[in-house]
């Protein structure tokens, strides 16, 4: 009993490691830059563009906070863009706003156009960013959004 219970274990490790095997050289043969580069070249490839990336959100931001300490326009119309919001401003510029709460979004659609809101300043957290709406008469609401993006 224990020699045929010996047997099968064998067979079914045997059997994971053929089919695991199999498995990679399939994933391979569909990846065809997996052909051309070794994997020690992918995570060099990998680490340059996380590098790009990040200097490119760097400026993007520096170029946000630019126009925000400049007279940005007040918010003209609130208009919905999947998975978030626009915001026209007066000076032509769009911001949009992804990852928005639902809430939000009727709280600014109430208050932005009567309480002419403008974008005065912006912080970033681990994973959201919060944009800051102040009006002329002091009224403001705080958003926070996923993503900020600005457009002219």
């Amino acid at each position: 009993m224990l020699i045929i219970l010996g047997i099968a274990l064998v067979s079914a490790v045997m059997t994971f490691v053929l089919a695991t095997k199999s498995r990679r050289t399939r994933h391979a043969g569909r990846n065809p830059l997996a052909q051309v580069f070794p994997r020690r070249e992918f995570r060099q490839l990998d680490a340059h563009l996380e590098a790009v990336a990040r200097k490119e959100l760097r400026h993007l931001e520096a170029e946000l906070a630019h126009y925000l300490a400049g007279s940005a326009g007040h918010v003209v119309v609130v208009s919905k863009v999947p998975n978030g919001i626009a915001l026209e401003l007066s000076d032509g510029r769009r911001l949009a706003l992804h990852g928005i709460s639902a809430r939000t979004v009727g709280l600014l659609k109430r208050r932005a156009p009567a309480d002419r809101l403008r974008p005065e300043s912006f912080h970033r957290d681990a994973l959201t960013y919060g944009l800051l709406l102040r009006g002329p008469t002091r009224g403001e609401v705080k958003i926070y959004a996923r993503n900020i993006v600005l457009s002219a």
